[in-house]
């Protein structure tokens, strides 16, 4: 599927990770499991248990109190580790992307929606400004929204509903595009078009 077969659309809300930024979610997996050893999958599995990671996602812990709780297993473990761990997955914008977006949004209103946590925003930022020189995402879309920094993340409606009441913009009338298929799911309840971008996928396929 392309923009081309979905009609009635006046606004466009992307995903960031798999879609704007290239992921490698196993990088980060192999390197935490160097870190824990025969330890990792307990580890992991407390963490979720706890709601460590969506706690962090949501902003509801900070980066230190996230910190603590992954160096609390082992203390030969740094925060640096860590931090270098977690932000493994991180790979590069692709030079395409930021010509469709900047295009996109000629035609669209153009919003980000992003499951994310403070580390990896930095982190993006970061390379932003070394490649680019600019100091965030906010030039590629009429408004950037992070789960962090507004206490919802997906698939969760209440996240969705945010956005199109905050900006006017009718369900309808909006499409959202996501790497995670179960993210689709509050989106489409509320009446929005959504469009899967499976990991075969590019932007580039998506505005041919």
């Amino acid at each position: 599927m392309t923009l081309k077969n979905i009609e009635g659309i006046k606004n466009i809300i992307f995903d960031l990770g798999n879609v704007v930024i290239d992921l490698d979610t196993e990088a980060t997996k192999q390197d935490f499991k160097f870190l824990y050893g025969p330890d990792y999958k307990s580890v992991m599995a407390d963490l979720k248990e706890r709601n460590i990671f969506k706690k962090y996602e949501t902003g509801s812990i900070s980066t230190q109190t996230f910190l603590n709780e992954l160096a609390s297993y082992d203390e030969n473990i740094s925060f640096d580790e860590i931090k270098n761990a977690w932000n493994a997955m991180l790979l590069d914008i692709p030079e395409e992307n930021y010509k469709i977006l900047n295009k996109t949004k000629e035609k669209y209103r153009t919003f980000c929606l992003s499951n994310t946590n403070k580390l990896h925003i930095d982190f993006i930022y970061k390379q932003l400004k070394s490649t680019k020189g600019l100091s965030n995402l906010n030039g590629f879309f009429e408004k950037v929204y992070l789960s962090h920094e507004i206490g919802k993340r997906k698939p969760n409606e209440d996240i969705f509903k945010f956005v199109l009441d905050s900006n006017n913009l009718k369900a309808e009338e909006t499409l959202f595009i996501d790497d995670t298929e179960k993210h689709l799911i509050g989106a489409e309840a509320l009446g929005m078009k959504v469009l899967h971008m499976d990991e075969d996928m590019r932007l580039s396929d998506l505005f041919n």
